[in-house]
């Protein structure tokens, strides 16, 4: 993964903030744009990082547009939101999108590398790993009952 000043695709740091509202509110706001290949992605500030010297590091908070923050777009298909759920609970992962390729035409709009086959390279999302955590707490408690 590159540093959160580079492009995600070619590594440039020659890009561009671009104030581009997504119509549905699925991405942010602000994207940021590769000047020498045309990547776009959501950017982010260092200093939300939980490790800075870990460039896959989770972040300290969810995101702004986080899937797991109540309201989002991702949620609003109540079945298809239970099967991802039901998927983390038996094992599976969830990765942060933020300095992710955005890439409209893939099913979740982005382009994780190696079609997130590589979790080396991409970031845990903080909201995914809050409900993970809310969820081991609950299981403590009702095992300590």
């Amino acid at each position: 993964m590159k540093g959160a000043d580079q492009c995600p695709r070619c590594a440039s740091r020659r890009t561009a903030d671009i104030d581009a509202p997504s119509p549905n509110g699925f991405y942010t706001r602000v994207v940021r744009g590769c000047y020498n290949c045309q990547t776009i992605w959501e950017p982010f500030d260092p200093a939300d990082m939980l490790d800075m010297d870990i460039p896959t590091s989770s972040f300290l908070e969810p995101c702004n547009n986080c899937a797991f923050r109540p309201g989002s777009p991702e949620q609003a298909d109540t079945e298809e939101w239970k099967k991802t759920i039901t998927s983390l609970k038996a094992g599976g992962q969830f990765f942060c999108h933020k300095g992710v390729p955005i890439d409209v035409k893939n099913a979740n709009g982005f382009a994780y590398p190696k079609d997130g086959k590589d979790p080396r390279k991409m970031r845990i999302c903080r909201g995914y790993l809050n409900m993970w955590g809310a969820m081991m707490e609950k299981r403590m408690e009702a095992e300590r009952t």
